[in-house]
C-alpha cells in the first residue's frame, strides 16, 4: 500500500466509529482530501496535534477516497488564533476551502497564501483586509477572477468610471449594466490592494457576488461564530471541538 507524507493542515474533524477521527485535510501537494486517523479519540497526544491551523507533517497510507493517518508532527510553531473574532475568520477561511476546493486538486500556490493568511490572522493584524486578499486569490486559483483591471471586450478599467461584475460576463462598462462599482476598487484588486477603506465595502461586494454561485444557496456557518465572537448567542467553540462548524464572517 503507498505511504507518503506531506504538509497540511487540519480544515475540520469529526467523530468517526467508536475510537477515530474523520479529518478533512489540505495538503500543499495532495489538495483536500478525506484522511481517517484511526484510534485518534483515544490518543490525546495524536489528538492534540490534529488542531485547525497548525501546519503539520502527516504521513498517510493509501491513496484511494480516504487515506489513512500514519502519524503527524508539528512543523513550525505558528501564532495561534486567539480570540473568538480572529477564531471565526479562521474558521471562515476553512469552510471557503471545504465547500469550493475539489477533492485531490493540488493547489501549492494557495496553500501558500493560506498559510500567509493564517500567520496574518494570528499577527493581530486587521482581519477585513486579510479574508478580502484570500478571497481574491481563492477566486484566481479557481479560474473564477475576471481580469480586474480590463473590461470583458479588452477596455482598459479607468479609476473614476463606474463598473458593473458578474460571474458569467467579468468587468462591464455601467452603460452596459447597472452601475455597482468604482474603477479604482477594481484596481485596487488588481494590486492586490484589499486595505484602503475607501474601496474596502464594494472590494468585499464584487468578491461575494463572484463566491456567492459556487457557494450555493446553503449559507455559510461560520457567520454564526463571528456573531457569537461579536457577544450575541452561546459560547464559542474550541478549534478543537468535534464536530464544530462555522460561518461566514460579514467583514
Amino acid at each position: 500500500m503507498d505511504t507518503w507524507g506531506e504538509r497540511g493542515y487540519i480544515l475540520h474533524a469529526r467523530p468517526w466509529r467508536d475510537t477515530s477521527l474523520l479529518l478533512e485535510v489540505f495538503l500543499r501537494e495532495g489538495g483536500r482530501r478525506g484522511v481517517i486517523a484511526r484510534g485518534a479519540r483515544g490518543n490525546s497526544r495524536l489528538r492534540a496535534r490534529l488542531q485547525p491551523f497548525r501546519l503539520l507533517w502527516l504521513d498517510l497510507r493509501g491513496r484511494g477516497e480516504l487515506a489513512q493517518l500514519r502519524a503527524a508532527e508539528e512543523l513550525v510553531s505558528q501564532p495561534r488564533l486567539v480570540g473568538g473574532r480572529v477564531l471565526a475568520c479562521g474558521y471562515y477561511l476553512n469552510e471557503l476551502l471545504m465547500r469550493l476546493l475539489p477533492r485531490d486538486a493540488p493547489h501549492p500556490e494557495l496553500f501558500d497564501r493560506y498559510t500567509e493568511a493564517l500567520g496574518a490572522l494570528g499577527s493581530g493584524a486587521s482581519e477585513a483586509p486579510i479574508l478580502r486578499l484570500f478571497e481574491k486569490q481563492l477566486l484566481e486559483a479557481l479560474g473564477w477572477a475576471p481580469a480586474w483591471d480590463c473590461c470583458a471586450d479588452g477596455t482598459p478599467v479607468e479609476a473614476e468610471r463606474m463598473y458593473h461584475v458578474c460571474p458569467e460576463s467579468g468587468v462591464c462598462r455601467a452603460e452596459d449594466g447597472p452601475a455597482t462599482v468604482r474603477g479604482a476598487s477594481l484596481l485596487h484588486l488588481a494590486a492586490g490592494r484589499c486595505d484602503d477603506p475607501a474601496t474596502a465595502r464594494e472590494i468585499r461586494l464584487i468578491l461575494h457576488g463572484l463566491l456567492a454561485p459556487h457557494l450555493g444557496p446553503r449559507p455559510l456557518r461560520s457567520r454564526e461564530l463571528l456573531a457569537v465572537a461579536l457577544g450575541v448567542g452561546r459560547t464559542l467553540p474550541h478549534p478543537s471541538a468535534e464536530g464544530s462548524h462555522h460561518r461566514e464572517p460579514s467583514e
